[in-house]
């Protein structure tokens, strides 16, 4: 049950890291938190045998905001798991 929740924070931080990099990307000052990178394939490779169709793919994108965000919101979840005594 830790795991799982220590693995939602940090996503959930990722999440607001991310937002938070997008938001500040025009702000000068903050504009090295929008630095990153993208990995994967943006166009989904299909497969159709007309009775069943598969779809493979993967994007991640990353950068230093969504990295903090997620550093911040693991940390921040042992503090809850502690508080909560699970």
């Amino acid at each position: 049950m830790k795991k799982v929740i220590i693995v939602i924070f940090c996503i959930l931080g990722m999440i607001v890291g991310m937002a938070l990099a997008d938001a500040t990307a025009g702000i000068s000052v903050l504009r090295w938190l929008s630095i990153g990178g993208e990995i994967g394939i943006k166009n989904p490779i299909v497969i159709d045998l007309s009775f069943l169709q598969f779809t493979i793919g993967f994007w991640l994108k990353i950068s230093i905001g969504g990295v903090l965000g997620m550093v911040v919101f693991g940390l921040l979840s042992k503090v809850v798991l502690d508080w909560l005594k699970i």
